[in-house]
């Protein structure tokens, strides 16, 4: 069986399921960076109260909501968006896959489609994320990627203990294409 690279946003039933993708993926990814109360026990209201938010005022002009699908499962997901700080281009706010999907080659996909996206609605537009340090696996991912370090910050993430942000910069998306 084949995973399909979908647009959502306009489906409201859609933000429940990419919900708790985003939900199972934080908890493996997160896990000693977050507490775990916060991980367990408020994180998935949470994340279902955002994304039905996002599904909710999705914009096509400014906002971007992918999910790889198997069958009617999402097994990755993708959300950027110009409305955080569209001087500085289009963050790629969440970038998820499932914990036993990763490997296979869904997030390059994903940031290939969100690029070509990009390319086509907003030309000439950077693109940018950012990933916490201590996310070994993610930081050299998107440095293989071409993603350029722009800038450190620290945070302090819910119930957890301060840690480093690393933001990554592609002043030419398209090099993400696939």
């Amino acid at each position: 069986m084949a995973t399909r690279i979908i647009r959502l946003g306009t489906l409201l039933r859609d933000a429940d399921a990419i919900a708790d993708l985003h939900t199972r993926s934080r908890q493996d990814a997160y896990r000693g960076l977050y507490g775990d109360h916060y991980l367990d026990h408020q994180l998935p209201a949470i994340s279902r109260a955002v994304w039905r938010e996002r599904f909710q005022d999705y914009a096509p002009s400014t906002d971007l909501i992918l999910a790889a699908m198997d069958d009617t499962a999402p097994v990755a997901l993708a959300y950027a968006s110009f409305r955080v700080n569209p001087d500085v281009g289009l963050l790629v706010d969440n970038l998820h896959v499932a914990p036993e999907r990763r490997g296979q080659g869904l997030a390059s996909r994903l940031l290939s489609e969100v690029a070509l996206w990009l390319r086509n609605v907003h030309a000439g537009a950077a693109l940018h994320l950012e990933v916490y340090a201590p996310n070994a696996d993610a930081l050299g991912f998107y440095a293989r990627k071409g993603g350029v370090e722009v800038a450190r910050y620290r945070e302090t993430p819910p119930g957890g203990r301060e840690i480093e942000v690393v933001r990554f910069r592609w002043s030419r998306p398209e090099d993400l294409f696939i």
